[in-house]
């Protein structure tokens, strides 16, 4: 039978920095039981169910879009509003962690907002961070134009004027992206008032 020698709050340092799932945890040699005498000595907290971080550590935005990617079973990309605020392209400060998914994927996480999509076209568009995914600059300014239902087109048309402003991207970049995504004819109009 396999033994830990080591302490596991000494062994938990090594994940420190980042949330982390009970698999990273029991990857490292701990069990369940270990689990909860970390939980119980205050070594580590839980963030939400089989997310954990060490305590005292606040959670930044990466962390919170990890914890939130871990969560949900199959692909995802941090998009929407969350995108928009990680690019810092609203002043909105989402209450959840907004990540696209495919039609088949559900979430019953409070804390997580699911834009569920036929055709998520994951090679368009999404930049693959090293815990998450999260949808570019371009690709975040035309699904908030396409799902402009959700806040509206002020929103999106703000953000996009801030883009270009800061030069995180130019107005013909959101036009290709349209493009890419198979959208332009739902968002031309919007494009064209703009130019």
């Amino acid at each position: 039978m396999y033994t830990f020698n080591m302490d596991p709050a000494k062994a938990i340092v090594k994940l420190k920095g980042n949330t982390f799932s009970r698999k990273q945890i029991v990857g490292l040699g701990l069990t369940g039981n270990h689990i909860q005498e970390l939980l119980k000595s205050g070594h580590i907290v839980r963030v939400n169910r089989g997310v954990y971080q060490i305590a005292g550590e606040n959670l930044s935005d990466d962390e919170i879009f990890h914890a939130a990617s871990i969560r949900i079973k199959g692909k995802s990309a941090v998009c929407l509003l969350s995108a928009l605020a990680y690019y810092n392209l609203t002043d909105a400060i989402p209450k959840k962690t907004w990540l696209l998914v495919d039609e088949q994927t559900h979430s019953s996480h409070k804390d997580i907002r699911v834009c569920r999509t036929r055709n998520p076209n994951w090679k368009v568009g999404i930049v693959e961070n090293k815990n998450y995914s999260i949808t570019s600059v371009e690709r975040t300014l035309v699904d908030c134009l396409v799902y402009k239902k959700i806040f509206g087109p002020n929103v999106a048309i703000s953000a996009i004027k801030s883009a270009i402003r800061e030069k995180k991207t130019t107005l013909s970049k959101v036009a290709k992206m349209s493009q890419l995504l198979g959208v332009e004819h739902r968002i031309f109009l919007y494009i064209e008032s703009l130019s």
